[in-house]
C-alpha cells in the first residue's frame, strides 16, 4: 500500500482532521529553569548527593494546566560504544517527567525539528520515513481522536503540531509513558532513545509509606546505533533481538545509587526499550512491588525478580538490610528462542545509617506498606454478566516476499492495514478477548485508551485479577483480558509493544461506535 509523503498515515479523513488541527509555528526554546517557576523541576539527586543517580527533570501541572512545548531533533550523544547521532525530545536521554493529576488540561506543541526524509512513497508495514512522527500517552484513558492522543497523525520534518489532551477527573493514578507512534517508524525512533515517563498523582502516592520514602523515577533504555557510522539510518542495525544494546539508567550507564541502612526507596521503573524483557534481580536486598503498570496491587508483595516487557512499568519498594555494595542485574534468559547475556544495569551502595555524605534534612523511609493497598477506584472487577462479546486474536508471523526480511507480522491472519476496522464494540459495553500466540516469541500486546483486567495466563485462571495496559502473551501461549469501553468512542490500535513487530504489521484498529 502506497503512500503520498504529505499524507496523513491513515487516509483522507484524518488528514482532513490535521489540516483543521495543526498549528505550524516557529520552533520556541524551551523555558529556561526558573527558581520560582513551579512547574520545572531539573534532574537531581533525591539524596541531593554527587554521584548519585538522578531523577530526570520534570515538568508539572500547575492549577489544573500542563503545558510545554517539546521539540524532537538529532543530537549527539556519547553512548558506551559511539558517539551517536540519536532522535530525542529536547535532545535529552530520557526525555523529562511530565507529572500530572487527575482531571488537568495538557497542552503539548510538538515540534518536529529533524531532517527531510530520505525516502518519499513509502510501503505500509516495512520501515520508512524515520524522521516523520507523532506522540502517544501510553496507558492514558483520554479521547484517541482529533489532537488527543491521536497515533493516526504525522508530523513531518519541520512541522509542528498542538496536542490537546483532557484528563477525565477520575483518571486511575500511577506510572505512565509517553513515546513517539507513528507506523514505521517507531521501532527506530524508541531505540534511539526516544520517551518519557508521565505520572498522574495520588492512589500510591498518599500510601503512608510511600510518602515517606524516597522517591525515584528510573527509565530504562538501550540506544543502538550502527557502531561505525554511530547513526541509526537502517532497520538492520536493531533488526536482530540480540543487536549490540548497552542499556542506560535515566541515561547514564552502570550508574551508582545510593542509599542508607535500613532505609526504604519507592522506584518507579520503566521500559522504555524497543524489544527486549527485563527481568530484574537485586540480590542482598528487599523487592517489594507494589503496583504495576501505574495500577496497584492489592499488598505489597515481596519477590527476588521483577518482570516488565517493553512498554510496562512497575512500582517497586527497595529496602537495604545493611552497608555494602549490591548489583541490579539482567539475568541471562531466553526471549523466545533468542539467548541473551547478563546485564549489569546499576550498582547499588548502601552507607551506614547515620552517614555525613546525605544531609540530615534529607528524609528517610523506613516502612514497607502492610495493610492493604488502595485501589484505582474505577477499575472494578469486570463481571461475566457485563461481557457482551468474547473473540479471540491470534498473533502470527508470515514469509512474505518483497516485504522487510520477506517478514510480516499479523493479527487474526492480516497485517496492519489503517484503512480497516478490524474491531467494531459499542461506547458503554465491555468484552472479553483471548490472546493465542502461534509463534515461538512473546508479543507484549499494548491496548490503547482502555485498561484490560488480566484473568487468565495459559488458560489458568488467576488468582489476583491485575488491570494493565501491556501484557506480556507468552510464546506459545495465551492470555485473556477483559475491557470496558468508557467515555470514549473512535478509533485506536492494537499492537505488539516489541516495535519491530508492530512496524512490520502486527497491530489492528478497533472502532469505538458512541
Amino acid at each position: 500500500m502506497q503512500m503520498n509523503r504529505r499524507a496523513l498515515l491513515f487516509g483522507s479523513t484524518a488528514l482532513a482532521t490535521v489540516a483543521a488541527l495543526a498549528v505550524l509555528r516557529p520552533d520556541h526554546a524551551a523555558v529556561a529553569e526558573g527558581k520560582d517557576d513551579p512547574r520545572l523541576v531539573p534532574a537531581r539527586s533525591p539524596l541531593g548527593m554527587e554521584g548519585d543517580l538522578k531523577n530526570p527533570r520534570e515538568i508539572h501541572s500547575v492549577d489544573g494546566r500542563f503545558q510545554t512545548d517539546l521539540t524532537m531533533k538529532i543530537t549527539r550523544h556519547d553512548l558506551p560504544y559511539a558517539s551517536a547521532e540519536l532522535r530525542l525530545y529536547e535532545g535529552e536521554i530520557p526525555g523529562p517527567t511530565f507529572r500530572v493529576s487527575p482531571g488537568d488540561e495538557m497542552e503539548i506543541a510538538l515540534h518536529n525539528r529533524m531532517p527531510p526524509n530520505r525516502d518519499h512513497d513509502p510501503v505500509t508495514n516495512t520501515p520508512n520515513q524515520f524522521n516523520s512522527t507523532n506522540l502517544h500517552f501510553h496507558g492514558f484513558h483520554v479521547s484517541p481522536k482529533g489532537n488527543s492522543d491521536n497515533v493516526y497523525l504525522q508530523i513531518n520534518p519541520g512541522e509542528s503540531f498542538n496536542y490537546l489532551v483532557q484528563l477525565p477527573e477520575d483518571h486511575p493514578a500511577g506510572n505512565y509513558w509517553y513515546h513517539p507512534h507513528r507506523h514505521g517508524s517507531v521501532a527506530v525512533q524508541v531505540a534511539s532513545g526516544c520517551g518519557g515517563m508521565m505520572i498522574v498523582r495520588g492512589t500510591l502516592d498518599d500510601v503512608p509509606e510511600v510518602a515517606e520514602a524516597i522517591e525515584r523515577v528510573m527509565v530504562f533504555q538501550c540506544p543502538v546505533v550502527d557502531p561505525t557510522s554511530g547513526e541509526l539510518d537502517s532497520y538492520d542495525t536493531i533488526w536482530n533481538l540480540d543487536s549490540e544494546r548497552y542499556w542506560l539508567v535515566n541515561g547514564e550507564y552502570q550508574p551508582r545509587i545510593y542509599m542508607r541502612e535500613g532505609e526504604v526507596q519507592h522506584w518507579r521503573w520503566l521500559n522504555a526499550g524497543d524489544e527486549q524483557f527485563l527481568p530484574m534481580t537485586l540480590d542482598g536486598l528487599d523487592l517489594f512491588e507494589i503496583g504495576f503498570d501505574g495500577n496497584p496491587y492489592d499488598f505489597a508483595r515481596k519477590t527476588d525478580r521483577i518482570f516488565i516487557a517493553p512498554g510496562n512499568r512497575s512500582n517497586v519498594m527497595v529496602r537495604a538490610p545493611k552497608v555494602g555494595v549490591y548489583e541490579l542485574i539482567r539475568p541471562a534468559f531466553s526471549q523466545g528462542k533468542t539467548a541473551l547475556p547478563e546485564v549489569r544495569m546499576a550498582q547499588v551502595v548502601v552507607l551506614p545509617a547515620d552517614t555525613d555524605r546525605i544531609g540530615p534534612d534529607v528524609k528517610m523511609g523506613t516502612r514497607i506498606p502492610e495493610e492493604e493497598l488502595p485501589d484505582n477506584k474505577i477499575l472494578t472487577d469486570i463481571t461475566d454478566e457485563e461481557i457482551s462479546k468474547r473473540q479471540q486474536i491470534v498473533l502470527g508471523v508470515t514469509d512474505t516476499p518483497g516485504m522487510y526480511k520477506d517478514t510480516v507480522f499479523t493479527l487474526n491472519g492480516k497485517p496492519f492495514d489503517p484503512s480497516r476496522d478490524d474491531i467494531v464494540a459499542s461506547l458503554g459495553t465491555a468484552e472479553e478477548w483471548e490472546f493465542v500466540n502461534t509463534t515461538p516469541f512473546p508479543h507484549p500486546i499494548h491496548v490503547h485508551v482502555n485498561p484490560m483486567q488480566v484473568t487468565h495466563i495459559n488458560g489458568e485462571e488467576l488468582a489476583y485479577k491485575h488491570w494493565q495496559d501491556t501484557i506480556a502473551v507468552p510464546a506459545a501461549g495465551s492470555a485473556t483480558v477483559r475491557m470496558r469501553f468508557t467515555e470514549f468512542d473512535g478509533r485506536f490500535v492494537m499492537h505488539c509493544h516489541i516495535l519491530p513487530h508492530e512496524d512490520l504489521g502486527m497491530m489492528l484498529n478497533v472502532n469505538i461506535k458512541a
